[in-house]
């Protein structure tokens, strides 16, 4: 009962939990352990919704900046130009994207949410070592886990967190 209440940990042992790549609550740069949801397959194109975007139909970025007029939607400036990893590509009509190089940084379905959702096989990236010191800045945590299915109750992300729990009592430096 001890060890669930006050683990013998040399010092504190940070979680958080982000739903989706967006990272809402800083997890990959501010945790010890960090899970972020993500999903494995391709994601889901609507080319009628991609046209209706560069048409004019529909507001970008879900309308967030409707009070703006910064002109035409420019699909391939502002969404494929983008692209950290440079897997997508517009050919005037189709919206491509090379799911292995994707990184899945959630900004082309940020700026196009009726065009473009998430894939169907769901679960989450694991990632450890993150620290935000105040002097040097938010330094990221290293991906452990690429890909990991999540369904409760969650007993395979469990065996991971036992694992390093155990390394962290034995190797974790006090503050």
């Amino acid at each position: 009962q001890d060890e669930l209440h006050r683990p013998a940990f040399p010092y504190k042992f940070k979680f958080k939990f982000d739903g989706c790549p967006n990272g809402c609550v800083c997890a990959m740069a501010r945790s010890d352990f960090a899970v972020v949801g993500t999903w494995k397959d391709d994601i889901k194109i609507d080319q009628d919704a991609v046209k209706a975007y560069v048409g004019g139909e529909f507001k970008p970025n879900a309308g967030a900046h409707a009070g703006r007029d910064w002109g035409k939607f420019d699909i391939q400036a502002e969404v494929v130009d983008r692209c950290p990893s440079k897997c997508m590509s517009w050919d005037g009509s189709k919206l491509s994207i090379k799911t292995a190089d994707c990184v899945r940084c959630m900004h082309c379905i940020n700026t196009m949410p009726r065009a473009l959702h998430i894939g169907d096989e769901r679960g989450a990236s694991i990632l450890v070592g993150a620290k935000a010191p105040v002097v040097d800045g938010a330094q990221m945590g290293s991906l452990l886990v690429p890909f990991i299915s999540c369904e409760a109750p969650y007993d395979e992300i469990k065996e991971v967190i036992e694992k390093i729990w155990d390394w962290w009592m034995e190797e974790g430096k006090n503050r």
